[in-house]
């Protein structure tokens, strides 16, 4: 099924950083599409550099022993028979090379399960305690590692796993007799495995901590750069943007004050206006003074006497004294000046002058009532 890779101590190279970045198992698939995509955007020359083309070392049980596979670029060569008793040049297992031990499908057990999509969260847990219901061994008795086929996420929602495992007393074997030759594993796999790379046999404990090289370290920083390239272009447009609507923002609430100030000045005009052309009308409306006084003069006699003339807004009130107070009320009711003539008080007689005391009240006319 999977592969287990095998280093030397202490080496490193390309696929061990590769590992390093696709540790987490959520973000495999895409650590893997954007490192193989950054590789595009390097000129070769670098590329060379950087991703050294690393040679298969496969090892797999045979006796005692291991049988040594050389596979460079897909074309596998037969090196020969390892025990321990002979030491391999170091160009064989040098830094550029990838160990991987192979296990026979015989001493392995591989078995699809499908289980609820909820268990991706915690999958190696889960399958820690469905182990017993699937398979003949219990989490305790076996190394395992899994890979995800499919997700269902449309109705029943389920992921199907393809899950891997080796009896510990078969691979602790092995791994005790490589730690004797001075080889530690990277990775353990199943020979005729068809997901190459994504299921490892090792135990968790026994994977070393990988040591980037000055290739590797060159080679994140760029990739980090990229990274942050990429966040960049993609956030550079939405903070202009948002600049922009701030800037906006704030010519557009100047602008409205403005506008309120305006609409505030324009009412107060309106309204003076309206009220300046309220007492035009009203002034034009009401009878001159002197037009007034000069028709109370053509209508009364010259025997009146008047002590008070009053007006206020449109109400007139004379007082004052004549032979025959009543004869008044008549004479302004002729007149196209007044209506509602009468008097406000009663009339008296001053015993003095033996004349009428009047007092008389009358509603002046406006002009456009006037004929």
């Amino acid at each position: 099924m999977g592969f287990l890779t095998l280093k030397w101590s202490n080496r490193t190279g390309q696929n061990s950083f590769k590992n390093f970045l696709t540790s987490s198992p959520g973000l495999n698939r895409f650590f893997a599409w954007w490192w193989e995509g950054l590789k595009y955007c390097i000129p070769q020359s670098l590329q060379k550099f950087l991703w050294k083309e690393k040679t298969k070392i496969i090892l797999t049980p045979q006796g005692d022993g291991l049988r040594i596979i050389r596979d460079q670029k897909g074309q596998q060569e037969e090196v020969g028979f390892y025990d321990g008793a002979q030491h391999w040049d170091s160009i064989l297992f040098g830094e550029n090379n990838q160990l991987i031990f192979r296990l026979f499908p015989k001493h392995t057990l591989v078995k699809r399960i499908e289980l609820p999509l909820a268990a991706e969260e915690n999958l190696r847990q889960v399958l820690a305690f469905e182990m017993e219901r699937y398979t003949p061994f219990n989490a305790n008795q076996v190394y395992y590692d899994y890979t995800i086929i499919n997700r269902y996420t449309s109705g029943t929602k389920k992921i199907v796993v393809d899950l891997a495992l080796v009896p510990k007393k078969i691979l602790t074997q092995w791994l005790t007799k490589l730690t004797k030759w001075d080889l530690q594993p990277e990775r353990v796999d199943v020979v005729g495995a068809q997901y190459e790379g994504q299921i490892n046999l090792l135990p968790l404990e026994s994977r070393a901590h990988k040591t980037l090289t000055l290739q590797s370290k060159i080679a994140f920083a760029l990739g980090t750069l990229f990274f942050l390239l990429i966040v960049a272009a993609l956030l550079l447009p939405l903070w202009q943007e948002r600049s922009i609507v701030i800037k906006l923002m704030a010519e557009t609430t100047a602008a409205q004050l403005q506008a309120n100030r305006v609409i505030t000045i324009r009412n107060q005009v309106d309204e003076a206006v309206e009220n300046s052309e309220f007492l035009a009308i009203q002034k034009g409306q009401a009878p001159i003074i002197i037009n007034l006084l000069y028709e109370l003069t053509r209508l009364f006699p010259d025997s009146i006497w008047i002590t008070q003339f009053t007006i206020n807004k449109d109400q007139i009130d004379i007082q004052g004294e004549a032979q025959e107070a009543s004869a008044l009320i008549t004479l302004l009711e002729n007149s196209s000046y007044f209506e509602q003539v009468q008097f406000r008080s009663p009339v008296t007689t001053n015993q003095v002058t033996n004349r009428d005391r009047f007092h008389i009240t009358a509603r002046l006319l406006l002009l456009e009532a006037t004929p």
